[in-house]
């Protein structure tokens, strides 16, 4: 019997034996073309290597090329555009480029470059490059295109442009643009497809709309015409925007078509131009313009005397936005974007908008270079952010007044200025400064500091309080509208946003679960139609102001209902 176990388990050890042979050598084999090897590849994702180790690499502020043989990485776009400006200093490229299905719908941005001689293209030239997921601030691989692009999305910059900031046409000044379609829904406003289909989140049927390029005064959104020109507001040079186009009648604005055709009146339907959800990249202060991989917010760094670094903060219609919750550090950085310097916080700024983090950095020389650490909510994550800039900042100078000519009645979309009798210059608001850039200033006190504004008592902290508050700067915008005291209307519109705003970052504990999401819609549209108001109280339009006060009104309104205080 023991001659007999002994025998056994030398059989046993040596078929062990046989078998770990057989598996070594079948992974030294390669796997026949055309084999499935999902399974190996699984295992590698998963953290299980069957390659050599590969050395580390050193995380980097800047974003890396992702490689095509790793699976897990991200998905590779292919991206096309027109380039408006080159910054060599600070390594950026300003391009309007075309609708990316599933990266970014069409826009004017400027982004970093992979490589220095991605720098060496030219206002004018169309270009293509490589963009990835999860990356809306740099372009990969970038090269020239010659002439259009075979099957590109039209749009706005599909075909060649005759210049720096002029937008493509159509051949034919009356063929019109093809229809694409949008989410109309919140939060998924920056989808952009080219067939119909369902908002993502949603599942809303998509919108058709046609997308063009058109012209806006950089401070005073309203104004919108279809070409190139100087706002009649500030004499400023009109920036390009991407809107949606479509048709309505003189005398009565509800009609929106997206043909041609004829009204109840027997008149012709004109043009009219709505804004799109980041179709404004334009920056405000002279400044470097990013998005945020959130597709919500984004940023506008600038460096300006005495060494002020101050970043403003805009949502995705390029509005001002409360810096609530936010917090950040910016470091000293060198010329290949490594840290030199300790982070330091940075804090709240006093601006009209209050949408603003600032820090004087004393002994800072230029050319600067900066990273930017900063978190929109406190438990969200840390987004870097990176600049340089080779001078100071400047802000866009307001050409000196100027005899404006009047827009032809029935203009549509476009502001009208009335030259006063006998000629000469149009009337100023009673807000108009002519020290201050864009002729439009607060109502309340300036402090020494010249931009800044004096700080008015903090917010209540109880939701009661609130609420009470939020109703007491309703009754005010209203107020003010009957006395018709337009160049006022905005500060208790903006302080009723920033209210609702408060109650919603810290008090929606207090809401019904079930009724969360249209708080949150209300809060929304309210910072929507108080923005609005700011923009159409300073052109003293109160023609304009009516309607964005009902929208005003209605989300106060809703706000009060789910509170339970109406």
């Amino acid at each position: 019997m023991r001659i007999r176990a002994v025998v056994v388990a030398l059989l046993i050890s040596s078929a062990i034996l046989a078998l770990g042979w057989w598996v070594r050598q079948s992974r030294k084999t390669p796997a026949p073309a055309g084999r499935d090897v999902t399974g190996v590849e699984a295992r590698q994702s998963a953290g299980t290597s069957l390659t050599p180790a590969q050395p580390a690499v050193p995380e980097s502020n800047s974003s890396l090329k992702p490689s095509a043989a790793q699976p897990s990485e991200p998905k590779e776009h292919s991206f096309r555009g027109t380039v408006e400006k080159v910054d060599a200093n600070a390594r950026t490229l300003t391009i309007n480029g075309e609708n990316v299905p599933g990266w970014m719908a069409a826009m004017t941005m400027t982004y970093r470059v992979d490589k220095d001689e991605s720098l060496r293209v030219k206002a004018g030239d169309r270009i293509i490059a490589k963009v990835y997921d999860g990356d809306f601030s740099t372009l990969h691989e970038v090269r020239t295109a010659a002439g259009p692009t075979p099957g590109a999305t039209a749009g706005p910059t599909a075909g060649p442009t005759p210049g720096p900031t002029a937008g493509a046409k159509p051949a034919n000044a009356n063929e019109l643009p093809p229809l694409s379609w949008v989410c109309t829904t919140p939060g998924e406003e920056g989808v952009l497809e080219d067939k119909p289909g369902k908002c993502p989140q949603s599942g809303v049927p998509l919108v058709p709309v046609r997308i063009v390029t058109a012209y806006s005064c950089l401070k005073f959104q309203s104004f919108i015409q279809d070409k190139p020109g100087v706002c009649p507001v500030d004499r400023s040079e009109l920036v390009p925007i991407t809107v949606s186009l479509y048709f309505t009648c003189g005398n009565d604005s509800n009609v929106r078509e997206l043909d041609p055709g004829t009204c109840a009146d027997g008149s012709n339907r004109i043009k009219g131009y709505e804004r799109r959800s980041h179709g404004d990249h334009n920056p405000r202060h002279g400044g470097q313009f990013f998005m945020a991989d959130d597709n919500w917010h984004h940023l506008e760094g600038t460096f300006v005397r005495p060494n002020v670094f101050r970043v403003y903060f805009y949502d995705d219609f390029t509005r001002p936005l409360a810096i609530a919750g936010f917090a950040g550090t910016v470091t000293t950085t060198d010329s290949d974007g490594r840290d030199i310097g300790a982070p330091i916080t940075i804090r709240p700024g006093r601006t009209k908008d209050r949408n603003t983090l600032e820090m004087r950095l004393p002994g800072t020389t230029l050319p600067a270079s900066f990273a930017l650490r900063v978190k929109f909510k406190a438990d969200d994550k840390e987004r870097v952010f990176d600049f340089t800039f080779p001078d100071y900042s400047k802000e866009p100078a307001a050409a000196p007044p100027a005899a404006v000519a009047a827009q032809p009645a029935g203009t549509p979309n476009a502001l009208v200025v009335r030259t006063p009798a006998g000629g000469g210059t149009p009337a100023p608001s009673p807000q108009t400064n002519g020290n201050v850039t864009g002729g439009s200033v607060p109502i309340y006190p300036f402090t020494a500091a010249g931009n800044s504004i004096a700080p008015e008592e903090a917010l209540p902290t109880t939701t009661a309080e609130l609420l009470a508050e939020l109703a007491k700067r309703a009754q005010s915008v209203k107020t003010l509208l009957e006395q018709g005291n337009l160049s006022a209307v905005w500060y208790p519109a903006i302080g009723a946003k920033d209210v609702a705003l408060t109650l919603e970052q810290n008090h929606m504990n207090d809401v019904p679960e079930a009724r969360r999401a249209e708080m949150a819609s209300a809060v929304k549209r309210l910072t929507l139609a108080a923005w609005q108001i700011d923009a159409a109280g300073d052109l003293g339009n109160r023609e304009r102001l009516l309607p964005l006060y009902r929208d005003f009104s209605a989300a106060i309104a809703d706000i009060q209902t789910i509170y339970g205080t109406r």
